[in-house]
């Protein structure tokens, strides 16, 4: 029953995002909020869901916003990029389609700790970008580790054709999101205590 309860939040959320993803713009704001609640159920401090989802969501709409189009232009021009290799008939094409679909995951984890910095710490647009390409770098077996399962989890919807749709639609976001946060969650629990040892630090002084 816990199981199929967990898959029911999963479920929603994943629901939810791209729902309050749609006009785009909101996007970012939307990626924040399912890194917020997917880190608080791996923490195991999670409430109703939704109601997680809606505050996140209205605390992060302002920085979200700039944040998530900067990751929308870059997939609307990766995107335009492929098309554009596809139509060409050679095998030099062929490598660097996969040479930008390859590097796109990476940059696509880069999103993944973007959303859920920003959902968890303040900051600016400008410096969530940096602190999370300084953990990419910065932790390489978790980036490795969350490469793959982006890119599995793409293999599967690939071999599951049929049933892409109904999975994207359920649980396209949130349970590769999920499957991340156990990969970055300690990485903040080194993040946060080292934040609050500079709070002590300035309180004392």
């Amino acid at each position: 029953m816990r199981f199929l309860s967990r898959m029911v939040d999963l479920a929603v959320l994943n629901l939810m995002t791209i729902v309050f993803a749609v006009p785009i713009v909101t996007a970012g704001a939307s990626m924040s909020a399912l890194n917020y609640v997917l880190l608080r159920i791996r923490r195991g401090n999670d409430t109703y869901v939704w109601k997680m989802f809606l505050q996140s969501f209205r605390e992060n709409l302002k920085q979200g916003i700039p944040l998530g189009l900067i990751y929308v232009a870059y997939g609307a021009a990766v995107s335009a990029d492929l098309m554009i290799l596809h139509m060409m008939d050679s095998r030099w094409a062929t490598w660097l389609m996969l040479f930008i679909t390859f590097l796109s995951f990476i940059v696509l984890v880069s999103g993944v700790y973007a959303f859920a910095l920003q959902s968890r710490f303040a900051n600016t647009v400008r410096g969530t970008i940096a602190n999370a390409w300084k953990m990419l770098l910065g932790n390489p077996l978790q980036t490795i580790l969350m490469t793959a399962i982006w890119i599995l989890w793409c293999v599967v919807l690939l071999l599951w054709n049929k049933a892409a749709p109904i999975l994207i639609l359920l649980y396209g976001l949130s349970i590769p999101g999920l499957l991340c946060t156990v990969l970055y969650e300690p990485l903040f629990r080194k993040l946060e205590r080292r934040i609050e040892k500079l709070q002590s630090r300035k309180a004392e002084e």
